[in-house]
């Protein structure tokens, strides 16, 4: 027998077995607690079976993230015993038959119509939007509301956040291209918050630091604030990326006020 700390081959597989007997009975305890005939079904034929239930309520689960409870009131919030499973009082259940309703349609109206439409047709998933999330929400909106609640800080911070988070990036909740953050910072460019929009082209400009799109688009902002010296490093880092881009290069003689040559002398802070 090969010992390791004072348990065996043996002893290890016996706890083994009795780890994976006990979630096997928890397992089915927990479908025992489950209805074999069910009420209330809506979105769902009422002859609908209880195996195939069963596979669409788990296929509910893992789309978005969630346990049966997040839609069923009642019980205790680990077991299915005592879930009301017919009652509608949980906002949640009443949303999931609208989503179920709105996928239904685009799938066999919207998508049904589309011309020359692939063979098999792709069609859209609870996952296709959620991936693991009860809130599909896009990063740009993530990080547009924790800069209107907290500022340009937080936004930063989440941001990082979620990038930082192996599970997140695996899980692919967030886009974490260049024009994600960028259309961001147009939108709060075009309302007036120019700080804010430098502060989030300033984070993505760190996240894709050879975008001449960004960097020009701070070498403008900063020109709008009045703030030629950073004006004149974005551009400047626009021309080490391209060395004969004329918008640069255009910019940065118009800010020193000299020739040609004067366009590329680097700028001494």
């Amino acid at each position: 027998m090969i010992h390791g700390g004072g348990i065996g081959v043996r002893g290890l597989c016996a706890v083994l077995a009795g780890v994976v007997a006990t979630l096997y009975i928890g397992q089915a305890r927990a479908e025992a607690q489950i209805p074999d005939t069910f009420r209330n079904l809506q979105e769902l034929p009422e002859d609908t079976d209880r195996a195939a239930l069963l596979d669409v309520m788990r296929g509910f689960s893992f789309a978005l993230g969630v346990r049966c409870q997040y839609c069923h009131v009642g019980g205790d919030g680990t077991s299915f015993e005592g879930v009301a499973f017919d009652s509608d009082d949980d906002p949640d259940k009443l949303k999931a038959r609208a989503m179920l309703a709105m996928v239904r349609d685009l799938n066999d109206i919207v998508l049904a119509a589309l011309p020359d439409r692939d063979a098999p047709p792709i069609a859209i998933q609870c996952k296709t939007c959620h991936r693991g999330r009860p809130r599909p929400v896009l990063l740009a909106q993530e990080l547009r509301m924790a800069l209107d609640d907290f500022g340009s800080d937080s936004a930063t911070a989440r941001y990082e956040r979620f990038l930082a988070d192996e599970d997140v990036v695996l899980a692919g909740w967030f886009d974490f291209g260049e024009w994600e953050v960028n259309t961001l910072a147009e939108r709060l460019q075009g309302e007036g918050r120019t700080a804010d929009a430098i502060a989030i082209y300033e984070l993505n400009a760190r996240h894709h630091p050879g975008s001449i799109s960004i960097h020009s688009r701070l070498g403008a902002l900063h020109e709008a604030q009045g703030d030629p010296r950073a004006a004149i490093l974005s551009y400047e880092r626009v021309l080490e990326i391209d060395p004969e881009n004329q918008v640069a290069l255009s910019r940065l003689r118009a800010l020193r006020g000299g020739g040609p040559n004067e366009a590329r002398t680097p700028f001494r802070s």
